[in-house]
């Protein structure tokens, strides 16, 4: 059985099988619209190395009936170290290289090596998002570590924190299947979240815009005060502009992910003016209209000016209908 599959080729029904952001992914590229190129690992290789492990298997039954918080640390603890002692097969090592060697014929930015995300199962729905519990990892080279990060997200799925989080969503620990996406690295100008409706004021006949210079780790992990902008739909018109400190700065120097601080005529300057605000929304405005409901979209800008959309989830936290047309 093939567990690794190119993002272009992976069907709106196999949520199963690679997860929400995989899943989502496949169905920008098929719609047209600019993804950095990459491939899944699917959950069929997650499910295999947690059935490898009698302990695993124990370990996760113990998690879900406990309601003991020191009990279920200790056990986070356990499955991550079972985890990280696990050996990937070689059938599945061989996959992922043969992916690594498409992605670095196909792609200029390879030497800027790979970024490592999770896709888990129950991620990008419109009513629950495990988005941001696992870890993600950028800037990877080295086929070795490529293989020990596809690990470190798959510990990270049963950390602490998410551990708590399913357990607040009254999620069995056993349900949860985690793909892993590895994806080029792209070396942005300017990186970005809009979100297709105003999730400040619940207004979904608004689109609310963040930026900062450089890539957005900084910004998507709080990091940083972005500019922000608020936008109408129809038309568009900007309706409230306000600039972010933006202190830091992520960007590639030497092919390895560096934090500077911004100098500080940046910090005081807008990222993004009206041409290019009323161009990213548009995008936004398609991807809701192809996704079928208001999405929280990350992405950049590259150096030569090009739009690439990093992600598209549903919107969780919006608690009016939306403006979509069905």
């Amino acid at each position: 059985m093939k567990m690794v599959h190119t993002l272009e080729m992976i069907q709106p029904d196999e949520v199963e099988t690679h997860g929400g952001k995989a899943v989502n992914l496949g169905k920008l590229a098929q719609s047209g619209f600019l993804i950095p190129r990459g491939f899944s690992i699917s959950t069929d290789a997650f499910t295999q190395m947690v059935e490898s492990s009698h302990d695993l298997i124990n370990f996760l039954k113990k998690v879900d009936d406990s309601e003991d918080f020191e009990e279920i640390l200790e056990i986070s603890e356990n499955l991550q170290r079972l985890i990280e002692e696990y050996q990937v097969p070689k059938r599945l090592e061989s996959e992922i290289s043969l992916g690594i060697q498409n992605l670095k014929e196909l792609s200029v930015s390879s030497e800027l090596g790979f970024a490592i995300r999770s896709s888990a199962t129950i991620e990008d729905h419109s009513d629950v998002s495990f988005a941001g519990q696992a870890e993600s990892y950028l800037c990877v080279k080295k086929h070795s570590e490529i293989i020990e990060f596809v690990k470190k997200v798959w510990q990270s799925a049963f950390s602490e924190r998410a551990i708590v989080y399913l357990k607040a969503k009254a999620i069995p620990i056993r349900q949860l299947k985690v793909a892993v996406v590895v994806q080029e690295m792209i070396p942005a100008e300017i990186s970005g979240v809009m979100f297709t409706a105003n999730v400040v004021n619940n207004n979904a006949d608004e689109l609310l815009i963040n930026a900062t210079w450089g890539l957005g780790d900084c910004l998507v992990s709080g990091k940083i005060v972005p500019d922000t902008y608020v936008l109408t739909k129809s038309p568009f018109s900007v309706i409230q502009r306000t600039v972010g400190e933006k202190e830091l700065t992520s960007k590639l120097e030497m092919n390895q992910l560096v934090l500077i601080e911004t100098p500080k005529d940046r910090q005081s300057k807008y990222t993004l003016d009206d041409e290019t605000l009323f161009d990213i929304a548009e995008i936004g405005l398609k991807i809701e209209n192809v996704m079928e409901c208001p999405q929280d979209i990350e992405w950049c800008i590259k150096p030569d000016g090009v739009l690439v959309i990093l992600q598209s989830r549903p919107i969780t936290t919006l608690s009016v209908p939306s403006s979509h047309k069905e």
